[in-house]
């Protein structure tokens, strides 16, 4: 039965087949081949998939990003991410990192983040001549750090499945989302220095004092919801309900770029978006529940327990399996699907989960701008207007230090740890 479940899968997703449609189709095709289960154990899970508190955060995040991008956010926190570091060479690809860093703290989505800063900096990159495949690379590896740094949907999906406190996992993302950023300018700077891209000149005290006037009730956001988390004042689903009230406060009264007409737009961006994740949630339900029955992780345990000889060997083949499933898997559909299977070897091995938690968000992430199935990778290309050959030719060095960071973050628990044992003890 394991066996049909798992090629099913692996041919419906080779032939085109939408991610959620193979995961129920292959769970139907290994129940008719087992002809024990019941047909109506398929729409009990789909229904069960999605019966899940805090599940609702994701929708919810996703609807205080756009309203808070329509509302004049970005705009403001791409010019305060100019002023702050336009000076260094390669300017706007260190804005485009640090505008990401500061979009984190909306959304909770790498697309979104993606699609919010790109309309605005790759055109404009492109003009002033770092090329269309740099311009979609930084924007692209960029987008990564957002559901790192809180709040993040990847993190949402894996505390609530594997529950752990996704307060705890908001706060275990800062340090090495803070890390891969920083790590992301040092590359441009290089590249940057190397091509002779513009330096632009340092803003004044003045500036930087107005800019960062104009995008502090931007600002609070993340601060807001990350302190009314790690303080126990509300759960992550109820600072995702305090996030869309205060984006449409600020939006409609506060910027007041944010026109009521404009929000039936919104709401239908994210339900569109919110669609295709529920889409993939709902359908792993019944996949994981048939691989729970077929003995999946029990076997992939028994697996890990001949292959890896240490908890280092466990991690790190752990990390090269997900690393693999992300070039050709959504992040969110390997989450859901390995989640199960994975925390019977993290109890086996002794890793904290965590720690591992934000390890596999990261690696999920890092799977978003690997061809062929980055779904980060196509947003930035679809505005940069470049190829797939032209991406790849500029992420590497990206991917490299990203990765990098990956397996040092995997291997010193403490990057990850340190802030929630000290701040949610």
């Amino acid at each position: 039965m394991l066996i049909i479940l798992i090629i099913s899968l692996l041919v419906l997703l080779l032939i085109g087949v939408p991610v959620g449609f193979s995961l129920v189709g292959s769970s139907l095709i290994a129940i008719l081949v087992q002809d024990t289960i019941p047909l109506q154990a398929i729409p009990q899970r789909l229904a069960l998939g999605l019966d899940s508190f805090p599940m609702l955060a994701i929708p919810l995040f996703i609807l205080a990003g756009t309203v808070m991008e329509a509302g004049g956010i970005t705009k403001r926190l791409i010019h305060l991410s100019e002023v702050l570091v336009g000076h260094i060479r390669g300017s706007l690809a260190h804005v485009s990192v640090v505008s990401n860093v500061f979009m984190s703290g909306v959304s909770g989505s790498g697309v979104a983040d993606a699609a919010a800063t790109g309309s605005a900096l790759i055109p404009t990159m492109v003009k002033r001549g770092y090329g269309k495949g740099f311009a979609a690379a930084i924007l692209g590896a960029s987008a990564t750090v957002g559901p790192i740094i809180p709040p993040s949907i990847p993190m949402i999906i894996y505390g609530s499945l594997a529950g752990v406190s996704i307060g705890k996992l908001f706060i275990g993302g800062a340090i090495p989302g803070l890390m891969m950023s920083t790590s992301l300018m040092i590359v441009s700077y290089f590249i940057a220095k190397k091509r002779g891209f513009e330096k632009r000149q340092r803003a004044r005290f003045s500036e930087i004092i107005a800019a960062f006037k104009e995008a502090f009730w931007a600002l609070l956001m993340p601060v807001i919801i990350v302190g009314g988390i790690f303080s126990g004042l509300f759960t992550a689903t109820e600072s995702a309900v305090i996030a869309v009230i205060y984006s449409l406060i600020i939006g409609l009264f506060v910027y007041k770029d944010l026109k009521i007409k404009e929000l039936p737009k919104k709401i239908l961006e994210t339900v569109t978006m919110s669609s295709s994740i529920g889409i993939i949630i709902a359908a792993s339900a019944p996949f994981a529940w048939v691989l729970a029955y077929a003995q999946g992780p029990a076997k992939v345990l028994a697996m890990f327990q001949d292959i890896a000889s240490s908890t280092i060997v466990a991690m790190l083949l752990l990390m090269f399996i997900l690393l693999v499933l992300g070039c050709f898997l959504d992040g969110m559909a390997i989450i859901i699907i390995t989640t199960p299977v994975i925390m019977p070897i993290l109890a086996q091995f002794g890793i904290d989960p965590l720690h591992f938690g934000v390890i596999l968000a990261i690696n999920v992430m890092i799977g978003t701008i690997t061809p062929p199935v980055g779904t980060i990778m196509y947003v930035a290309l679809s505005i940069a207007k470049c190829s797939v050959v032209e991406f790849t030719r500029e992420i590497w060095p990206f991917l490299l230090v990203l990765i990098a960071l990956l397996v040092t973050f995997a291997l010193v628990p403490e990057i990850v740890l340190y802030l929630p044992n000290l701040l949610m003890k």
